[in-house]
């Protein structure tokens, strides 16, 4: 099976889903995640021809499967995972180490069926660790994480692995399932941190995957959206997250969406729904199109050189002249240099006063000045950068006021392109490089430039 959609969105960037070859009418397929460019994922397939291994509703248990990625977004031969081939009960979702020298896996508390049975909650999942070694992936030993009467699965480990995210059913939290959060240290794995309210609702927060820059994407039914399960991301800032924000359509629909994995430059990703009547896994991709006539970035000065015009001669008289600025400055000259805090609606009084006495004889002047940030999308880079030297920039949308959320988009002038509001680029050779950035917002969009000279 092979779907493919295609739309131009409010964003202005084209936007292309499709689903895998990978799907299978009669099996689901959920729980993407790539490492060392092979994509793991989770699939109640029939494992074998000879084998097949129901759970207690006579259905095929889930087991993780992989597939190298190819060139041109295209996936090879589907294989069952070998470290975790001997499992006889269910396999969920999966995390990689950024060395490749551990996973952590969702399994079935129980090492048999008929255990589970005997047991209450027999369908309790809980995370499993399995070492890397030369012969193969070792046996997985449950983490101390795991929770007696409760399940817990769906890791995230953050880019340098000190961090996992994961979901679970336990009591005291804010609704069916939460996301929690522990830290790495010396004495292993922190005590599990609910992540609050902000992130967590009375509904189903799943599927947490925390992306390399700071993004908590996760799945969840309980923060509006298109319906059913969608895919929201939130940051972590100052001490707490920010409001979720749903990706947009075709990527969200009125169906469950959800488990996503995203690269690194966020225009390319894979997520599941279930929107063809079945759990599949599909891959988005945005075919960014930039514009030609980008306008170079301003960096706006707000300082101003203030003088009197009236033409009273001061130096033969006592008088002298009073600045007084709504910002809370006042100066005295005939000439006076100000710099405003930034763009607003600044009142300005000029009086002459008795330079003797000091007290305030008449009004020269009275007026308002409106200034405005100009309207493009601001970015700082220094002027030079070495080879390989990391490049990080900000995108800031000045000079529109309160837009909502405005999607980001960059070209490094080297093939290379990016996408979000924070980005992190290294040019491999030297050469003078034009930096655009897009800014899309409804039906809006803005781009700007700026030259880098990489030594």
């Amino acid at each position: 099976m092979f779907i493919l959609f295609t739309i131009i969105p409010a964003s202005g960037q084209e936007l292309k889903v499709e689903s895998l070859k990978i799907n299978s009418v009669s099996s689901g397929e959920m729980a993407p995640f790539v490492h060392d460019s092979v994509i793991y994922f989770v699939s109640n397939r029939k494992s074998t021809i000879f084998i097949n291994v129901f759970n207690q509703d006579n259905e095929h248990l889930y087991r993780l499967y992989k597939a190298p990625l190819l060139p041109g977004g295209r996936i090879g031969r589907v294989t069952p995972f070998e470290g975790l081939a001997g499992s006889l009960l269910t396999t969920g979702p999966v995390t990689i180490s950024p060395d490749g020298e551990f996973m952590l896996a969702t399994l079935n508390k129980s090492s048999s069926l008929r255990e589970a049975r005997s047991r209450s909650g027999y369908n309790q999942l809980g995370l499993f660790r399995l070492e890397r070694q030369a012969s193969g992936w070792e046996n997985p030993v449950p983490l101390p994480l795991n929770i007696e009467g409760y399940s817990v699965g769906q890791p995230s480990l953050s880019p340098d692995g000190r961090q996992l995210y994961f979901v679970s059913n336990k009591s005291g939290g804010y609704g069916e399932t939460d996301i929690y959060r522990s830290v790495l240290s010396e004495n292993g794995w922190s005590t599990p941190e609910n992540l609050g309210g902000v992130i967590n609702t009375p509904g189903r927060e799943l599927f947490p995957f925390f992306h390399p820059s700071g993004k908590l994407y996760f799945s969840s039914d309980g923060h509006g959206g298109y319906g059913g399960l969608d895919i929201f991301y939130s940051i972590y800032e100052n001490g707490t997250w920010s409001e979720p924000i749903a990706l947009e359509s075709p990527i969200n629909s009125p169906y469950d969406d959800f488990s996503c994995f995203i690269f690194n430059d966020e225009t390319v990703g894979f997520f599941a729904s279930n929107r063809d009547g079945i759990d599949n896994i599909y891959r988005f991709e945005y075919e960014l199109v930039f514009c030609e006539r980008a306008l170079e970035v301003v960096d706006d000065n707000f300082c101003f050189t203030l003088f009197e015009d009236s033409g009273l001669d001061s130096d033969t008289i006592p008088l002298a002249f009073k600045w007084t600025i709504s910002d809370g400055t006042e100066a005295m000259g005939a000439e006076v240099d100000h710099c405003f805090p930034g763009p607003g609606r600044y009142e300005i009084y000029l009086n002459v006063i008795d330079s003797i006495t000091g007290e305030e004889q008449y009004s020269v002047a009275n007026y308002v000045l409106d200034l405005e940030l100009t309207k493009q999308v601001w970015f700082e880079i220094p002027e030079t950068i070495k080879v390989n030297e990391p490049l990080n920039v900000i995108a800031q949308l000045n000079g529109y006021g309160e837009v909502g959320h405005v999607e980001y988009f960059w070209d490094f002038g080297d093939d290379q392109r990016l996408r979000g509001e924070s980005v992190q680029h290294v040019f491999t050779r030297s050469g003078t490089y034009r930096i655009r950035c897009e800014a899309y917002w409804g039906d809006n969009k803005v781009c700007s430039y700026r030259t880098i000279v990489v030594e």
